[in-house]
């Protein structure tokens, strides 16, 4: 499991810090949700808010894997 997410969150040798922040965004996302949905006084804003930024987030990882340059010859 552990390598499963490392695996998941690492692009060839290194962490990369947008899908990390996206991974965690849809975590808080989805707890929010689930809260809303149960009664709790979550502010509309905020579910917007954490739902962007994961979208936001996962559209550069994918922009980033499109634009980057392969270095090796």
């Amino acid at each position: 499991m552990k390598a499963f997410i490392k695996n998941m969150l690492s692009g060839s040798t290194d962490v990369s810090h947008k899908r990390v922040i996206a991974v965690c965004a849809f975590i808080v996302l989805v707890i929010m949700v689930i809260a809303h949905f149960f009664g709790a006084a979550v502010n509309d804003s905020l579910i917007f808010t954490f739902g962007g930024l994961c979208g936001g987030e996962s559209v550069l990882t994918i922009a980033e894997r499109f634009t980057k340059k392969d270095t090796n010859p």
